[in-house]
């Protein structure tokens, strides 16, 4: 019998067309500016599909678990061309096999730990040279950086040229979601393909050179993954697509929360100092051990502050109804589209007190201990194994290694610029984030 709950408020708009100028003019702005409008569940077209937008903790949540929902097939065309036979545009079975490959190559605690030394030895470099310079713009050079931990974890590269040029062809990708999705030449789409494919062409080199290898002459994501896959008679031309997902999403996974944190220190200089306290007391100098990272629960309270606070990933992947359900006291129709709201859903005020103040305390163990399932999920929700992302951990790594290597060497203030947010996928300051450095005995503003 089909339910009597309302369809959520909102507009469908034009045939087809719908809302999706609108939602491709400003991914983020699309979402507050509805949830503004019509509150946390509203209906909406995107790309040809009728679609319901939840956010809440609860409603999230049960985005993400009930199994009458399930990925793949409402994605626009850009998501599908761009994360090509990725296994984000999986569900079932399918998924759940390629998707422990995938953990087994990036996620396990063995593997961080594995990873760390070459993490290090490369934010290390970059650091140095902040501190020779005394000043730096932050965004580009935190964007290669980016690319040289992608392509060091995960594929047992470090060369520069390299990373230069992953960080560009990522860069060219990113542009497709702001774009309308036809490649004619000479467009921004068009080059978005483009770019994709070299990528592609670059984990196929990779790939060819890790199966020439002799054992254990690697020890990275792709190696590990290659070894999990045979072990569950996966194809390895599957792993394209989650290798080419991998690389795509960790460029942004490791340079955008690295500078929105640096952008956050240097707006509050005492949660800086505060930092660099906790750093000094418990990794003061010499190589960062994964105990030494566990320990650090100030570093770790700033992480998720950073990712709840900052506008990062605006929704999940899409997923449609296999049925008709509810949420929220509102229906979704057999067959629609649906997707979950990220950031909205941590800013919610029935969730964080003073949700739009930056506050790292929030994340205390207590305070942290009382949020229900569905409040925090920048990487999404639900089980590990299912549609959340891989790379939480690594990220919460990156972020606190980061911190301890820049600030037990050096303080640092934001000279006056513009640092109005960009309308782009992750929006960042618009002045590419400049900062002057001193060293860590001297105060930066002195």
């Amino acid at each position: 019998m089909p339910s009597r709950k309302p369809l959520p408020p909102g507009r469908l708009g034009l045939p087809w067309l719908g809302e999706t100028v609108a939602i491709a003019r400003s991914n983020h702005g699309f979402y507050e500016d509805h949830f503004d409008k019509y509150g946390p569940i509203f209906k909406t077209r995107l790309f040809g599909v009728n679609f319901v937008v939840v956010s809440g903790a609860e409603a999230f949540h049960q985005f993400n678990t009930d199994p009458r929902i399930e990925r793949g097939s409402t994605d626009p065309v850009s998501v599908e061309q761009i994360f090509l036979r990725s296994l984000a545009l999986e569900d079932g079975e399918e998924h759940h096999m390629r998707k422990d490959v995938m953990l087994h190559g990036i996620r396990t605690r063995e593997a961080i730990n594995a990873f760390l030394p070459r993490m290090e030895r490369i934010l290390t470099a970059t650091i140095d040279g902040w501190a020779r310079e005394g000043q730096a713009v932050t965004r580009p050079d935190l964007q290669v950086l980016a690319a040289q931990l992608s392509l060091a974890i995960y594929a047992s590269v470090e060369s520069q040229e390299r990373a230069e040029e992953l960080s560009e062809l990522v860069a060219d990708m990113r542009n497709a979601f702001a774009t309308v999705p036809v490649a004619i030449p000479f467009t921004p789409y068009a080059k978005a393909i483009k770019s994709r494919d070299k990528v592609v062409a670059m984990i196929d080199e990779e790939i060819a050179r890790h199966q020439r290898a002799q054992p254990g002459e690697y020890d990275d994501t792709m190696s590990r993954m290659l070894a999990a896959a045979e072990d569950h008679m996966v194809p390895v031309d599957k792993l394209r697509g989650d290798l080419l997902h991998v690389f795509f999403a960790s460029q942004g996974g490791f340079f955008v929360p690295l500078t929105l944190i640096t952008l956050a220190l240097g707006q509050h200089p005492d949660l800086q100092e505060r930092a660099r306290e906790e750093v000094m007391a418990i990794a003061p100098d010499g190589p960062v051990t994964m105990e030494q990272i566990d320990r650090l629960q100030y570093l770790g309270q700033l992480s998720k502050e950073l990712r709840r606070y900052f506008a990062m990933n605006s929704a999940n992947f899409f997923g449609k109804a296999k049925e008709e359900i509810e949420i929220g006291g509102y229906r979704i129709p057999k067959g629609w589209g649906a997707v979950a709201a990220i950031h909205i859903t941590m800013r919610s005020p029935q969730v964080y007190d003073d949700p739009d103040t930056f506050d790292p305390d929030r994340f205390s163990p207590e305070r942290e201990a009382a949020l229900a399932p569905g409040s925090y999920v920048p990487h999404g929700d639900g089980r590990r194994d299912h549609h959340r992302c891989p790379g939480e951990d690594i990220v919460t790594v990156a972020v606190k290694l980061y911190l301890v290597l820049l600030l037990r060497r050096l303080s640092y203030r934001l000279p006056e610029q513009d640092l109005t947010l960009s309308n782009e996928l992750f929006p960042l300051p618009v002045s590419g984030l400049h900062a002057d450095f001193a060293p860590a005995s001297v105060r930066a503003d002195a």
